[in-house]
């Protein structure tokens, strides 16, 4: 079975393979494992929504300084590596076995979240993306630049 949707014009292919669930977009492709089709359609949606909500209260004065398809590709990105972290645990962890998939907004603060949002700034915007950075993750400039050290030496371990 083969489903689509589209989300603020981003194309999103669900297929199904077994008892699994590929998905795929232009930037997104990723197996969630003993999942249905139409669970994760819904999911993705209810999920895009927490977020983009989320970004759009941070941007609210600001949304011209950062192209809205970035914004919403980014958003995708943060829902479908969540999704597939949450579905991997709840595979992996007998006390997660009961657990949802839908999106924690305790993790707008995990450092993955931030990371994911500094890779696809630094790609897109590579002259820019500190400023636009900081406006995402409601920083001054200056605290992203020393966050952003902290990031790069945890890497650097």
């Amino acid at each position: 079975m083969i489903k689509k949707l589209n989300i603020e014009n981003l194309i999103i292919i669900l297929i199904t393979e077994g008892e699994n669930v590929h998905v795929k977009s232009d930037n997104e492709d990723v197996l969630l494992a003993n999942q249905n089709i139409d669970n994760i359609a819904e999911l993705i949606n209810h999920n895009f929504k927490i977020v983009k909500n989320h970004y759009e209260k941070l941007l609210h004065n600001t949304i011209n300084l950062i192209n809205i398809k970035d914004i919403y590709c980014l958003i995708l990105s943060i829902v479908m590596h969540y999704l597939y972290l949450y579905n991997s645990w709840k595979m992996m962890y007998k006390y997660q076995q009961n657990g949802t998939l839908i999106f924690d907004e305790k993790d707008f603060d995990n450092p993955t979240t931030h990371d994911i949002i500094f890779n696809y700034l630094k790609l897109v915007y590579p002259d820019s993306w500190k400023t636009k950075g900081a406006i995402l993750l409601d920083m001054g400039l200056d605290e992203l630049e020393v966050y952003y050290k902290t990031r790069e030496d945890f890497y650097k371990k």
